[in-house]
Order: C-alpha cells, then structure tokens, then sequence
C-alpha cells in the first residue's frame, strides 16, 4: 500500500512538474506573441507616419505647380485679351490671320482649364503624365499667342 501510495505521489509530483512546465511555456509565448505585436504596431505606425510625410510633400508639390501655372496663365491671359483688342481693330488678311489663330488659342485653353481643373484630382501614380500634359500645352498655347 506504501507503494501505491509513493507511486501515486510520484506520479502527482510529475504531473504537476509537467503542468508548471506548459505554464511557464505559455507564458512564454504570451510574452513572445505581446513583444512581436508591439513591435509590429511600432512598425506600421513609423510606415503610416512616411505615407503622411510623402502625401504632405505631395500635395505641397501639388500646389506649388498649381500656383506657378495659374501666374503663367494669367500672364498670357493677358497677352490673349491684348490679341483680341488688336483684332476690333485689324483688317483683311490681319484681321483673318488673328481670328483664326484666336479660335486655335481659345480652344487650347479651353484643354488646358479642363486638364488644369484635373490636376486637384491627380494621384502621385498619374502626376508626372498631368504634369507633362499641362507644361506641353501652355508651351503650345504661349506659342500660338506668340505666333500671332
């Protein structure tokens, strides 16, 4: 009977060994699992902050374009409205040359206002081609103003 009873407290001493064993190994990967979450939240926080970062310089480059542009324009919104005052008093082939390059400047115009209203919507993916659109057709339009 002694030995059963040894056997039984044996058995039981291992038992619980084993039991504060799987413990102590939960434990363990709770605090593996709490380090590994912290620091994934560390990174996408860090992540989160650079997408900010670059989004503000974005839209800083955004609106400095925007700016820029809009002074070129109305610049040459002024060289249009002296274009049309030239043409109340053009004639013959003066006055026929100025209209027709009139209608030219203003339906490039019309392009660019509808492309330039575009640009607020422009994502960083398709900023560099808005960019590239808008500067051509400023350049065409300050040529065919120039030309005329």
């Amino acid at each position: 009977m002694i030995r059963h009873s040894l056997l039984a407290v044996a058995v039981l001493a291992i038992s619980a060994a084993a039991c504060n064993k799987a413990s102590n190994a939960e434990a363990d990967a709770e605090k593996a699992q709490a380090q590994a979450d912290a620091k994934i939240k560390a990174v996408q926080a860090e992540r989160d902050q650079k997408i900010a970062n670059e989004q503000a310089k974005f839209t800083e480059m955004r609106e400095d374009y925007r700016h820029a542009t809009t002074e070129k324009l109305i610049t040459l919104d002024k060289k249009i409205a002296d274009l049309e005052a030239r043409l109340r008093t053009a004639t013959g082939k003066s006055r026929t040359n100025i209209e027709a390059n009139l209608k030219q400047i203003h339906a490039a115009r019309d392009r660019f206002a509808a492309d330039f209203n575009a640009l607020q919507t422009a994502t960083a993916n398709s900023w560099d081609d808005a960019k590239a659109r808008l500067d051509k057709e400023l350049a065409d339009m300050q040529s065919l103003v120039n030309d005329s």
